[in-house]
């Protein structure tokens, strides 16, 4: 017989054997790893036999080179049998049950009962231990999770009317959202959300804007306007991208009053970037979204509510009104509106804040331009008569015939606007020519005014307001000579020491003498 004759019998006799793969006696069917191949044991031999499919060429082969191909495929089946290599296609699942001997009884019936022997008992085991760690790994697949994290777009039945087209932007714009965690030495610093805004083709590097929070090493007073806040000047920045993977990240600048930071990453140029809307209506579906520490979507949702700051909170925020949630990984992330574009970015204080997409725009660009994002110091403090209670602006019409401005909550001590007599409770009324109804609105000029001027913007700077003063029913046109900086803007208000020197005790007399 020749060797290509031996090579078709072999052939068909492999096919012939995977085609029966019959069970004798008290044996049983093993389920496979693989499709190309078909296995066969016998539990009361205790033994398995391989048949492996071989693929006819043409010309001669040697015997030796057939037994070669033949320990190469037994050895990749024993790799997927371990788990650590898959196949092309997987086979059934199947529970192996133990064999049982049938004994005919002298009344005519059948009685069953498990075969007691050993080595089937171990052999029984060893089936079922791959067969939980087969179902273990098939569970792992993302297609048969049972459960996945809770939220909104799930749980939440007043989001029916919008469910199905939330869930294709929310899952659209996941694909620009990534994870962000920081440490100094081994210690663990924070961890927050973030998401890409600019991308360089050639440098294959990307810009992630995400909240300071992520370098913040102490918070000692929830007053944002005492500017108390402080950051780790060298942490060490990972970006948790979307599927698992980890890139190392460069902490390239941050801004305190805005409380931004931007993070520069090496990656993949494929990524998309989100388009913005900075057009934020009141009562606006929006959705927050960021990664927890599973780097899982986190989506929760809520409407944007227009309301005044506090006195311990700048004027650049905005809120989203909603169920209370923690916000424990989603800050520094986007805020989406139905159309899937960015309507500002979470912030991490106050509660319920962000920064609209209009400021944050402005803040990128002044970044990318002239590497600092600086901003006029007003040193005043402001809450609009547009967002007050209905009642008490009926009340400022009546008396002073305006319903519109910025109401003086707050003047910093020795600042441009003291000193040209603002006072609390002043309004005003316009900056430069320019009616302003809120704060956001004041913030976006006054942000305009430093993009416009560029490079050529002194660190002083001239505003026009035009001020009504409520004690004297005036109104006045007054010119503030700014400070123009990229820190934080600080607004305390002055303190005066009702002990005068002649009343002060002796130890203090001799102390201001000095």
């Amino acid at each position: 017989m020749t060797t290509r004759s031996r090579g078709r019998e072999q052939q068909q006799s492999s096919r012939s054997k995977s085609a029966r793969s019959k069970l004798d006696g008290t044996g049983e069917r093993l389920p496979s790893e693989g499709c190309r191949t078909r296995k066969r044991a016998k539990l009361d031999g205790i033994s398995r036999r391989v048949s492996s499919e071989s693929s006819s060429r043409k010309g001669k082969r040697s015997q030796g080179r057939l037994e070669k191909k033949a320990a190469k495929r037994n050895r990749r089946e024993e790799e997927e049998d371990a788990g650590t290599c898959s196949s092309a296609c997987s086979s059934p699942l199947r529970e192996p049950y133990m064999p049982v001997e049938v004994e005919r009884l002298p009344d005519g019936t059948e009685r069953s009962q498990p075969i007691v022997d050993s080595e089937i008992s171990d052999k029984f085991r060893a089936m079922q231990e791959d067969y939980y760690r087969k179902i273990a790994r098939q569970m792992k697949m993302p297609m048969l999770v049972p459960h996945a994290p809770p939220n909104c777009l799930v749980n939440d039945p007043t989001l029916l009317h919008i469910r199905e087209p939330a869930r294709k932007i929310v899952l659209c714009a996941a694909q620009f959202v990534v994870g962000l965690s920081s440490s100094i030495g081994r210690k663990p610093l924070a961890r927050c959300s973030g998401f890409w805004i600019d991308l360089d083709s050639e440098k294959r590097t990307g810009t992630i804007v995400t909240t300071a929070y992520l370098i913040r090493t102490k918070r000692p007073s929830l007053n944002a306007w005492l500017c108390k806040d402080e950051y780790a000047s060298d942490p060490r920045v990972t970006v948790h991208l979307r599927g698992g993977a980890v890139a190392k990240g460069r902490l390239i600048y941050h801004q305190k009053h805005y409380n931004l930071a931007f993070v520069r990453v090496k990656m993949d140029p494929s990524i998309e970037l989100p388009s913005y809307s900075d057009k934020v209506e009141c009562a606006q579906d929006i959705f927050e979204l960021g990664r927890n520490e599973s780097v899982k979507l986190v989506i929760n949702h809520g409407r944007v509510e227009y309301s005044n700051p506090t006195v311990y909170e700048r004027y650049h925020h905005m809120y989203v009104e909603g169920p209370h949630r923690d916000r424990e990984y989603d800050k520094g992330g986007p805020l989406i509106d139905l159309e899937g574009k960015v309507v500002g970015l979470i912030d991490s204080s106050p509660e319920r804040s962000f920064i609209p997409s209009s400021v944050l725009l402005k803040c990128f660009h002044l970044w990318k331009n002239f590497g600092c994002i600086r901003r006029p110091h007003l040193g005043l403090k402001f809450s609009a008569i547009s967002l007050l209670n209905p009642v008490l602006v009926e009340d400022i019409w009546i008396e002073h015939k305006i319903k519109d401005g910025l109401i003086v909550e707050e003047v910093s001590v020795g600042s441009p606007a003291e000193k040209c007599g603002i006072r609390v409770g002043d309004v005003v009324e316009c900056f430069n020519g320019k009616c302003i109804s809120t704060a956001v609105e004041l913030e976006n000029m006054l942000l305009s005014i430093v993009v416009n001027s560029g490079d050529s913007l002194n660190s002083d700077l001239d505003v026009q307001i035009q001020v009504y003063y409520p004690r004297r029913y005036l109104r006045r046109i007054k010119v503030l000579n700014v400070e123009v900086s990229e820190d934080a803007e600080f607004v305390a208000r002055g303190q005066t020491n009702f002990i005068t020197p002649e009343h002060a005790p002796a130890g203090r007399r001799g102390e201001e003498r000095r």
